[in-house]
């Protein structure tokens, strides 16, 4: 008896959360040896090639003709895949992978907000609520202690307010697409996109230098930046979008906990700080509790 819709979401999710916590830790350490946006480029041009081989598999190259989805993959491509990642890769130069991993969580915010401005639906006092949690989460992290603001923690809550419009696009496409065939799209063009723009901006790396980060280029595109990306597009295909950045909001723990093992960073008593509230904010934002869990109807039709 296959699982229902709903349950087959949450678990994508999970699995989605799993990986993409390792994102931050992979990319600081490719950063070693090569500059943010090659890093980058590459990733997402190995991310390409792992679209194209599962889409052979599955025979899907044929959806390539379907001309009603390519407005939504081009949107979300342009949204997500060059502007999204562009900021991400930069500002992860000069941040901790655990302050990334938790500011991340802001693209909750911003997807209620937007979406519902978008939508024109009203705001619930418990959203209000959430919103300030969330907010008061980030600034703790953003100014610990101090009033200097880190360039790369603004860098990348700047990037959070990108995804939530390109999430929509990609959530229509998929409706007429498989999940393969958007990310293959979106990789080809971003990766060839991004590459052009560390070409111009930044200096070549070696072939030395290549080889040293070979291993964290694989990992970030086949896994992070390609497997885990299916598991999230086949989570908002069958619940709300809102939802799936509810249970995503487990990523920032696992990142912290794999940062400590694998970077030695210890989480700062600010980071923790920001995190609690945060994630408080996140479930009121999305009101994701036991009623939502017993509505299999909660979902994206």
């Amino acid at each position: 008896m296959p699982l229902p819709k709903t349950c087959q979401g949450e678990l994508y999710i999970y699995a989605e959360s799993l990986l993409w916590s390792l994102f931050p830790i992979f990319s600081i350490i490719a950063f070693a040896s090569l500059p943010p946006l090659y890093t980058g480029a590459i990733s997402t041009l190995i991310a390409t090639g792992f679209f194209a081989f599962i889409m052979t598999i599955k025979k899907k190259w044929h959806e390539l003709t379907i001309k009603s989805a390519w407005k939504d993959i081009l949107l979300a491509t342009l949204i997500v895949g060059i502007l999204f990642y562009s900021l991400i890769f930069i500002g992860l130069q000069k941040t901790t992978a655990g302050s990334a991993g938790i500011i991340l969580l802001m693209e909750v915010f911003f997807s209620m907000f937007i979406l519902r401005i978008w939508n024109k639906e009203h705001l619930a006092k418990s959203n209000v609520y959430g919103s300030i949690l969330m907010v008061i989460g980030a600034i703790i992290i953003l100014f610990p202690g101090r009033i200097n603001l880190n360039e790369g923690d603004a860098i990348i809550l700047l990037a959070t307010a990108i995804p939530p419009v390109g999430n929509y696009f990609a959530q229509q496409a998929r409706a007429k697409v498989s999940s393969h065939t958007i990310m293959f799209v979106r990789s080809a063009l971003s990766g060839i996109f991004i590459l052009l723009l560390a070409m111009i901006f930044e200096p070549a790396p070696s072939s030395a230098n290549l080889t040293t980060s070979f291993i964290f280029l694989l990992v970030n595109g086949l896994l992070l930046m390609g497997l885990s990306k299916v598991f999230w597009l086949e989570s908002i295909h069958r619940i709300p979008i809102t939802k799936a950045l509810a249970l995503h909001s487990i990523s920032p723990a696992f990142t912290l906990t794999f940062a400590f093992f694998i970077l030695g960073e210890i989480p700062t008593i600010w980071q923790i700080l920001g995190l609690l509230p945060m994630i408080l904010g996140v479930m009121f934002l999305t009101g994701y509790n036991l009623k939502n869990r017993r509505n299999p109807e909660n979902t994206v039709k």
